[in-house]
């Protein structure tokens, strides 16, 4: 959608004598890179450049930014102790799009909108799915009611979006709860305070191996029904929570994890870097059979186009 809007504001004319300049901000790699090389390139080749390093380069046309990149003083390369932001002159862009603008963006208090305020000469649109209204964070506060509207059934009939069936699994200790015996100690050697545990407090306050090894069984049987090789995301409440998982799934499907050289399962998450970054680039792809399943907590919950994805597992039921 935000190609289709520049490339139809450029080829229109929008900006007498000049193509317009345009800012696209997220708050993550993956939601700069993938719409940048796989759309904005391919149509504006070197009229498209990624800002970083604390130098503003003003020959270009379409600048991808993240917030925290934006906000960055240049003064270790420039000697000037401005922002990165602050380098453009106010009305240098004439289209800004925020991408997932229901994170920092909309936070009254929240340094990215210092970005978004200096550049208030700009057109301004907020692209999200799930728009957010809280005392602290108001989507709707800072761009107004929705100009235009995609639902999710529509694009599931145009065909831009998967139908999908949804099977609910109850795990018994997420129903009943949990109460450590008497004294019971932990793997470390300590006291586990009596009290009940419920559902929010597995792998925030204490983990239950045996919980993630029968989320773990569910899933691969799953997959033995439906096929081993369809491609899979789970969704855990954190990067270690995510590496017990991928360890039980390793440990279940370990005649595969050997054949592929433990690319079936693996982690991405935001702690696994540059190898991580790799396997994702990998499981995107469509015509790669490996990763299979890519287990993670947050880094792919939003933005990130996965056309071949089968599967996708929210452990446990809470985690976004």
């Amino acid at each position: 959608m935000a190609y289709q809007i520049v490339k139809k504001l450029s080829n229109g004319g929008w900006i007498k004598g000049r193509r317009p300049r345009v800012l696209y901000l997220a708050d993550r790699n993956i939601l700069v890179d993938q719409p940048k090389d796989e759309y904005f390139v391919q149509g504006f080749g070197e009229a498209v450049h990624k800002l970083g390093g604390g130098v503003a380069k003003l020959g270009r046309d379409i600048y991808f930014a993240l917030y925290q990149s934006l906000d960055r003083q240049g003064k270790q390369t420039t000697g000037d102790c401005k922002a990165l932001f602050e380098q453009f002159d106010k009305d240098f862009f004439d289209l800004v799009i925020v991408d997932e603008c229901h994170r920092g963006s909309a936070k009254d208090d929240s340094n990215w909108q210092r970005i978004l305020k200096h550049f208030a000469f700009a057109v301004q649109i907020g692209l999200t799915a799930t728009p957010i209204s809280e005392r602290d964070a108001d989507t709707y506060e800072y761009f107004g009611k929705p100009v235009y509207e995609y639902s999710l059934k529509d694009g599931i009939e145009d065909g831009f979006l998967a139908p999908y069936r949804v099977r609910r699994v109850n795990i018994n200790v997420d129903v009943s709860g949990w109460a450590p015996e008497p004294g019971q100690l932990d793997n470390y050697g300590n006291a586990i305070p009596e009290r009940e545990y419920t559902q929010p407090d597995f792998e925030r306050i204490l983990a239950i191996k045996e919980r993630t090894d029968v989320a773990a069984q569910y899933l691969t049987d799953l997959l033995h029904e439906t096929g081993r090789m369809n491609k899979t995301i789970v969704f855990c409440v954190d990067s270690d929570h995510a590496g017990r998982m991928r360890d039980a799934l390793n440990n279940l499907n370990a005649d595969l994890s050997r054949q592929y050289g433990g690319d079936y399962v693996v982690r991405i998450t935001s702690r696994d870097g540059d190898p991580g970054l790799a396997h994702l680039g990998e499981f995107k792809k469509v015509d790669t059979d490996t990763p299979v399943i890519a287990v993670t907590s947050r880094l792919l919950s939003t933005g990130v186009d996965m056309p071949m994805v089968r599967n996708v597992v929210i452990f446990p039921r809470s985690a976004r």
